[in-house]
């Protein structure tokens, strides 16, 4: 939330004070803003402008509680929903974003901004039939292309292609240059194996967005799988150089090299052991043992009302998984999060600076924890995949069967690294490791690896917590 959020609906008394902020006079326009609040303690509208002043210099508490109490003065202000909203959302309290937001697309159903918003929050936590119907709702009031291209997003989650393909396609015909659209269609078309029309729109979207990481990347993975590894290889790489670690570009790039000449390039295998790191977490606080808390994961596990089975668009065969852990906490998954954490920060201060190296180059200090649990039952496994939305990556084993390691190879049910996804038909024989999975373990690695786990036998299931990093700053 900025100054500049609050100022389409602010009275003209307040526009100096944003002619302030403009010119980078912000101590000042803050303290004229508290000088007009003084002298009219109820002004709602001096509450929203003090609040998205103040929270650009790291007053969050205090921006929130003006805001709280300008909704109790004003309840049908959309504006002040709508940066509560954000703050919320800035601050990583999705669960509480959610339900802020549907208190206001409840207020205001014909706000376009709000119930879209809705839909993008639905989104983050797979709810992608909730996200659609909010979606079309937006549309519905303001029909314009960005809403279309979301719309498009959650119906490809859906597995619902063709309608993709049209929400796309209209978002084109509304707005021809929107980058976005044709880097979304892309993937559609690639969704229907068409990789020719795939490869023409992300073109298309790097012609119109020379910044579009990601159209690029896709636009290089389109030519590989045309059987362009040269050429592909040559996208990854210049991406890497130009813009920094990009999780699909460093994935993808060996993959590409292989590809071209026929084997995984040279010491490959050794990278991808100085990348992965076993951390044994602490027994957390109030709990006797490992084993007693690992019980009361499961329960919270098998009580969780969000476990979907084989998910649409995720990796998981023949298992259960669940929603965010940590946009609704609760125990003992708070519990979890704090240990987590402290092995987290310890494995971070062990890293030494690598410059322009994908993972060690730079170091967050602090970040956003994404965490979701899996229940694999019998056979149940993860196809080949990387965390596109996280920058480090790990699971933590709750419960194992005894089962595991069984098998011809001795590996059943083991987390495997360094294997293409089951869509990529490789011309060389990849170069993988292997690792045990450990109650009470967990398994930190950079998002960008793809990894799977192996199937298994037996009636006892494979239960793990997996996590990412996401940054919000660096050290």
């Amino acid at each position: 939330m900025t100054a500049e959020t609050a100022a389409p609906d602010l009275p003209e008394r307040y526009r100096d004070i944003l002619a302030m902020m403009k010119e980078g006079r912000k101590a000042v326009a803050e303290q004229r803003c508290r000088e007009l609040l003084a002298g009219a303690p109820g002004d709602v509208d001096a509450m929203s402008l003090l609040a998205s002043i103040i929270v650009e210099r790291g007053a969050i508490a205090e921006a929130e509680q003006l805001l709280r109490q300008a909704l109790k003065l004003a309840p049908n202000q959309s504006t002040t929903w709508v940066n509560l909203g954000r703050l919320l959302q800035q601050g990583g309290r999705w669960g509480e974003a959610v339900t802020h937001y549907e208190h206001a697309a409840n207020l205001f159903p014909n706000h376009p901004q709000i119930v879209a918003t809705l839909g993008q929050l639905y989104q983050r936590a797979n709810r992608f039939a909730d996200a659609e119907v909010q979606y079309r709702r937006a549309i519905e009031h303001q029909p314009i292309a960005a809403f279309h291209v979301q719309l498009g997003m959650v119906l490809l989650r859906q597995e619902r292609v063709d309608e993709a393909v049209a929400a796309f396609e209209k978002a084109i015909e509304l707005n021809p240059n929107l980058a976005a659209a044709y880097g979304n269609l892309g993937n559609a078309e690639q969704k229907r194996g068409n990789m020719e029309a795939a490869a023409a729109a992300y073109e298309r979207a790097c012609a119109l967005n020379p910044k579009d990481t990601i159209s690029y990347v896709s636009f290089g993975m389109a030519r590989m799988k045309l059987g362009h590894a040269r050429e592909a290889a040559e996208i990854f790489e210049r991406t890497l150089a130009v813009h920094g670690p990009e999780r699909r570009a460093a994935a993808w790039l060996p993959f590409a090299r292989a590809q071209e000449f026929g084997e995984m390039p040279s010491g490959y295998r050794a990278e991808l052991g100085r990348l992965l790191t076993r951390v044994t977490l602490e027994t957390p606080a109030g709990y006797a043992n490992m084993a007693e808390f690992n019980a009361a994961l499961v329960k919270a596990l098998d009580d969780d009302p969000t476990v979907t089975w084989e998910p649409a668009g995720k990796a998981t065969r023949k298992g259960g998984q669940t929603g965010l852990l940590l946009d609704n906490p609760r125990e003992p998954f708070i519990a979890f999060e704090k240990v987590l954490r402290r092995a987290i920060d310890a494995h971070f201060d062990s890293i030494k600076l690598q410059p322009k190296h994908p993972y060690f180059g730079q170091v967050p200090k602090t970040y956003h924890l994404d965490l979701w649990g899996t229940l694999l039952s019998e056979g149940g496994h993860q196809h080949s995949h990387i965390h596109v939305g996280g920058w480090m990556s790990g699971v933590y084993y709750v419960a194992l069967p005894p089962t595991l390691g069984k098998g011809e190879a001795g590996q059943d049910g083991w987390i495997e690294f360094g294997h293409p996804p089951p869509e990529f038909e490789a011309a060389f024989e990849p170069h993988t490791i292997t690792l045990e999975p450990r109650e009470g373990d967990a398994i930190f690695f950079p998002s960008y690896l793809f990894h799977r786990t192996l199937p298994f036998s037996g009636n006892e299931r494979r239960i793990s917590l997996a996590f990412d990093v996401k940054p919000t700053r660096w050290r």
